[in-house]
């Protein structure tokens, strides 16, 4: 098993599967309580690379470099990645184009 995994597992069992989706949310809608328990139970047949970046960064504290904000969690990375653009906020103009033009840790489409 990942490590990854183990450390969501003793997080669950720790705290609960409410209160970690909660924490890994971040105030956005992923992960769900039921995805965390389909991926414990080895029900999940879907991707788990985003789970796995949350947790990573949340709990196990791993970190990459972002082009815009330096060093960062991953888990706030993949939080970055989705906020909307929003023209009158410099540094949310920076992360949209940096996310979308060639960052290594960028899960997002590529602009054209």
């Amino acid at each position: 098993m990942s490590e990854w995994l183990d450390t969501l597992r003793i997080e669950v069992k720790r705290a609960s599967l409410r209160r970690v989706a909660e924490r890994l949310r971040g105030g956005n809608g992923y992960p769900s309580e039921a995805l965390i328990s389909q991926v414990l139970n080895g029900k999940y047949a879907g991707q788990t690379a985003r789970l796995q970046r949350l947790v990573e960064g949340y709990y196990m504290g791993l970190s990459v470099v972002c082009p815009v904000l330096g060093e960062i969690t991953r888990d706030r990375c993949d939080h970055q990645q989705r906020l909307p653009f929003a023209a009158t906020n410099p540094v949310r103009v920076a992360l949209f184009r940096a996310c979308r033009t060639g960052c290594p840790h960028s899960t997002l489409e590529e602009l054209a």
